[in-house]
């Protein structure tokens, strides 16, 4: 069972267009599971919109597009941090008491990955309480990358089967600190 999503949203006229080589991630909401859960007798209508959220953000708002389809320029560090992530919030606009939370989910960047341009990925997610606890609620999403950062495999090769651009820093710095720490053993 899905459910049609009418997003509050502000929009920002002082918001400036990011640069040419910044990733843009496009995050597409496709449905919502199990949202009825959430409908009580004083409340009959859920009013969804999402919030996200992350320290490698370079827009403060999100711009909206139809088709709920969230614009989200991203900074370049985001998919070699092993810890990125965003925080996906879904509330509701209640009559009386204001928002309501009805649950959040973390999207890590490997689950985004770097697509190919023109790729689209779908993702599902279990949307979970404030208390950590699973909730009722899934959100389908897709997702589609312009700018992808590419890894570039000019500056290190694969030595031994270990791929050396996985390792932080370049190959120079990577077996000068080899060489250092055996020095320091013997």
């Amino acid at each position: 069972m899905s459910h049609t999503m009418k997003p509050i949203t502000q929009h920002n006229p002082h918001t400036a267009t990011p640069p040419p080589s910044t990733p843009l991630l496009h995050i597409t909401v496709t449905s919502l599971q199990g949202i009825n859960h959430y409908t009580s007798f004083l409340n009959p209508t859920i009013k969804p919109f999402i919030t996200l959220s992350s320290t490698h953000l370079l827009s403060t708002s999100p711009l909206l597009h139809h088709n709920f389809t969230l614009r989200i320029a991203l900074d370049p560090s985001f998919f070699s941090d092993t810890r990125a992530s965003l925080h996906l919030q879904l509330f509701t606009k209640r009559r009386i008491l204001g928002l309501a939370h009805l649950g959040s989910c973390l999207i890590p960047a490997h689950d985004i990955g770097l697509l190919p341009h023109g790729s689209v990925r779908y993702l599902s997610y279990r949307l979970r309480g404030k208390d950590g606890a699973k909730g009722h609620v899934v959100i389908n999403l897709s997702v589609r990358l312009e700018n992808a950062p590419w890894i570039s495999t000019d500056t290190c090769h694969t030595v031994i089967g270990i791929p050396v651009t996985a390792i932080r820093g370049t190959c120079t710095d990577y077996c000068t600190t080899i060489m250092s720490d055996r020095r320091k053993v013997r």
